[in-house]
This record gives structure tokens, sequence and C-alpha cells, in this order.
């Protein structure tokens, strides 16, 4: 799957004061894009990138769309360790994250830190995409 990036922030997930407020932006300003996407039975997806190191330190947040040319971030090119999120529980997505970090922490997966994305589907399933070497 490929996808083109809409919008973008840059945030941290320990340090950043205003990350849920970034985020929560993200989604609000470009609503109308969205809803577009989502008529045309798009993917829309969170996709995480430019990381200075690991979850620990700064990173890029993009809001994306599913794309079939021009796109930015193409899955293709890596292995991905799935994550399935419970779309009916709005904590469940900072939970899932939290599992993932601790898989890391315990050395139950190695990330590539290149990107790595939360996919939305048309039909309200989510799952994040971790990727693996």
């Amino acid at each position: 799957m490929k996808f083109t990036i809409m919008d973008t922030k840059r945030t941290n997930n320990f340090n950043d004061p205003d990350i849920k407020q970034k985020i929560k932006s993200l989604w609000k300003e470009n609503t109308s894009s969205i809803n577009d996407a989502k008529r045309q039975g798009l993917t829309i997806a969170s996709v995480y990138y430019d990381y200075e190191s690991n979850y620990k330190s700064d990173y890029s947040i993009s809001l994306c769309k599913e794309s079939n040319s021009n796109a930015d971030f193409d899955t293709a090119k890596y292995h991905w360790k799935e994550y399935k999120v419970n779309p009916n529980d709005k904590t469940s997505i900072p939970k899932t994250w939290n599992k993932i970090w601790n898989d890391e922490k315990k050395h139950l997966i190695k990330r590539v830190y290149d990107f790595d994305f939360e996919q939305y589907k048309p039909d309200g399933k989510i799952t994040i995409f971790v990727a693996i070497y």
C-alpha cells in the first residue's frame, strides 16, 4: 500500500506537552480531505517517521491517504509486525503503542525506525504496523 501526505506535525511522545493537541489538530484541520478519501473507499493512515533515534526521541507524524501514484510512503519496502486495535475503545491506540514499546524493550521486536503507521480502513478497522528487521 502507498500513502500520500495530507499534513504533518513534529512532536515527541515524552517531552512535548502539546502532543495530544497536535495530533487532534491534524485530524480536525483535514476533516474534509479525510471524508473525501473515505467516500472514495481509501484508507487513511497516521504515519510516524523521521525519528531522531527511537520512540523516545522527536519524530514527524503525517496524516496520509492511500494513493497509487506520487506516494510519499510505500509499505512494500519493509516487513511489518501488525498490532490490531479495538476501534470501540478510545484508549486502545495509546495502549497498543505502549505494548509495542514494551515488546521492543523485551527484544521481542527489532524496529527499523524508518516509518510506522496506524491504518484506518474504510470499514472502521484500525491496525498499527511497525517496520521490523
